[in-house]
């Protein structure tokens, strides 16, 4: 017996079971999958957190709800019992195909499914990055908050949503998943992917964001993907060899239905799913960005001065709590800060031919506060009108930050690091 090729077969087993239920049961990347997995979630809902309480004693109950986190209790016993069923149907499935010499077209298939996977999630990655999508610009909260008061997580998305630049970077490095569409170009798709993939993973793991899992995943699939050329790559990039690649050998179809069927599912994949996606994202980043340009209220703004029914008061007093900043982000949110760090969102809607600013505060939605804007200069506005039930007038300065002003600069006498 063979123990080298034994081992290799069963390794094949399992890593085919195993990814073939991790892309199911992790499905970001087929949208397709979603006509079927909506008859076997339901059952998941109620299978997995009957695992976790009946055979991993987990006290707290299992929430399935959708929530932005991909590392939740109910996914990691998903995981587990994932790999507990992978490793059970390879025993089966070696012990009933003991006799197979290879599995070149099963390994075929499982690399090909596990290239459009990756592909299709890194693009999709790629395409958030654009439109203040993943990482939105800083706003007035993010500038607020000190570092001391940030999570891990709160802290490397200000990081990365600072820069235009790197999101840009970022996407670009992302839609390197394209290469992986195609069979020539996917081992140069798969290591600069890998590349990619390890660096999210890195942020995942070092600043605790919750997609461990996911991100993972897509580093070893990037490594399943590789397996084939690996000693290649090793003989080529550290004893300097000359190589050729290995490429798995493409499946024959007998019938010309067959092809053609085979070639219109790969470009149907292609296109809807990616290139139509990053043409209507990149169209929306190139000339949607004239119709959201900031308006002149939008920032941070400092009450300097305010006047209730032309008494003029010292300051806010009135107010309660006493404020002493009003922001008006992009989405027509904003935010009431007080001395006390006290905060108060409100929902604000902008009348630039009017020149009139409607304000409804989220804890008393059905009242609204309207009050006419003119810009006293460049940095101050004064806003008049009925405010609480009173005649007011306030007088705001628009703050400016280090951060958000600074901008890049080619020539530094000496290091800005403050």
């Amino acid at each position: 017996m063979n123990i080298t090729k034994t081992a290799a077969l069963i390794s094949i087993r399992f890593a085919f079971l195993f990814w073939m239920l991790f892309v199911y049961c992790f499905n970001g990347a087929f949208p397709f999958l979603y006509y079927i997995q909506q008859f076997t979630t339901p059952v998941l809902h109620k299978f997995i957190p009957w695992v976790a309480t009946r055979f991993l004693n987990v006290s707290e109950p299992v929430s399935t709800t959708i929530n932005g986190s991909g590392d939740t209790t109910y996914h990691y016993v998903l995981l587990l019992c994932i790999f507990i069923c992978s490793v059970f149907g390879t025993l089966i499935w070696s012990a009933l195909d003991y006799k197979r010499k290879s599995y070149n077209q099963l390994l075929y298939w499982l690399i090909t499914v596990l290239r459009f996977y990756v592909g299709l999630m890194l693009v999709s990655y790629g395409l958030a990055k654009l439109n203040d999508g993943q990482f939105p610009a800083l706003s007035s909260y993010r500038l607020f908050s000190t570092y001391g008061d940030s999570s891990p997580m709160g802290l490397a998305w200000s990081f990365l949503s600072y820069s235009k630049g790197y999101k840009w970077f970022m996407c670009f490095a992302e839609l390197m998943g394209f290469l992986l569409f195609f069979r020539k170009t996917a081992t140069i798709g798969a290591f600069l992917c890998l590349m990619t993939t390890a660096n999210i993973v890195a942020i995942n793991y070092c600043f605790d964001v919750p997609v461990k899992i996911l991100s993972t995943g897509l580093m070893l699939m990037c490594l399943t993907i590789l397996s084939p050329n690996i000693i290649q790559m090793f003989r080529f990039f550290f004893k300097g060899e000359t190589v050729g690649l290995n490429f798995l050998k493409t499946p024959v179809f007998k019938t010309r239905w067959m092809r053609i069927s085979k070639l219109l599912v790969k470009y149907a994949i292609i296109l809807l799913y990616a290139a139509l996606p990053l043409f209507i994202a990149l169209k929306l980043e190139w000339f949607g960005a004239r119709s959201t340009q900031q308006h002149a209220m939008n920032g941070i703004f400092d009450i300097e001065e305010l006047t209730w029914a032309d008494q003029k008061q010292a300051d806010s007093a009135d107010l309660q709590p006493k404020w002493t900043q009003l922001t008006f982000e992009d989405r027509n949110y904003g935010l009431a800060n007080a001395a006390n760090s006290q905060k108060a969102w409100y929902k604000y809607k902008l009348d630039t031919l009017a020149k009139s600013v409607q304000i409804s505060f989220t804890d008393d939605p059905n009242v609204n506060h309207t009050l006419n804007y003119t810009l006293a200069d460049h940095d101050r506005i004064v806003l008049k009108g009925d405010f609480f039930g009173k005649p007011a007038t306030l007088i705001l300065k628009k703050k400016s930050f280090e951060l958000t002003g600074r901008g890049f600069r080619w020539i530094n006498e000496v290091p800005y690091n403050r």
